[in-house]
């Protein structure tokens, strides 16, 4: 039992490691059925969704309802932003960009869920957080209008907004575009505490034995 007190950080660390690498959950989702209008993604315009962050935790991942174009070159790039008190995009948190060759596009002119894996950011978000999602690309936007990308949109989504920017301008939109975040949740207060109870109690066990072991050593000097 001497190796046990050796090997209880080894052990903690595990327990907490199971923890903090929970599956992630979906956060919002805002995917409602039907067809609706889509609005181009390319060079010379961003679409940008805000949404409230739900649970507290590491955002993982975006997924947005976009098509491409049959002659799409560009990547299409998603990235996330905190919001300014006007709830515009003003800092840039994690971004990342998907190419038109990627399986996850439907066939051309078809929609898709399309995942944007934002891990590596490992963003930090609380419930009641306020971001914004912008898309963009460097594809054309000239006609036949079959280079660009275009972001699904319809209904209303009742914890953000939508907007279109074009150079420094930005527009309010009536209806929302579609996406869902996910959320790498953080550990609740009470597991943290049975975690600490459960490695206090290893710890006094793993004492125990080295003094019984030590007195019995003693014993038969």
């Amino acid at each position: 039992m001497a190796a046990l007190p050796r090997t209880l950080p080894a052990m903690g660390w595990l327990l907490y490691a199971g923890i903090a690498q929970a599956t992630p959950v979906v956060d919002q989702q805002f995917t409602p059925s039907g067809n609706f209008a889509r609005l181009a993604v390319a060079n010379d315009r961003t679409q940008i969704q805000t949404f409230t962050v739900g649970i507290t935790g590491t955002l993982t991942s975006i997924d947005v309802r976009v098509s491409e174009g049959s002659q799409t070159v560009e990547d299409l790039v998603l990235s996330l932003w905190s919001t300014n008190a006007a709830g515009l995009p003003q800092t840039q948190l994690a971004a990342h960009s998907v190419a038109p060759t990627d399986p996850a596009f439907a066939p051309p002119g078809s929609v898709a869920l399309v995942p944007f894996d934002l891990t590596a950011a490992a963003v930090p978000v609380t419930a009641g957080e306020f971001l914004a999602i912008e898309l963009n690309s460097n594809a054309s936007n000239n006609p036949p209008f079959d280079q660009r990308y275009e972001w699904e949109i319809g209904g209303q989504y009742d914890r953000g907004a939508a907007y279109t920017q074009m150079g420094t301008r930005i527009f309010a939109l009536t209806d929302d575009f579609h996406f869902v975040d996910f959320v790498n949740p953080a550990p609740e207060p009470g597991t943290l505490v049975l975690l600490s109870t459960g490695l206090a109690g290893l710890l006094a066990y793993g004492r125990r034995r080295v003094r019984q072991r030590d007195f019995g050593a003693g014993r038969h000097l």
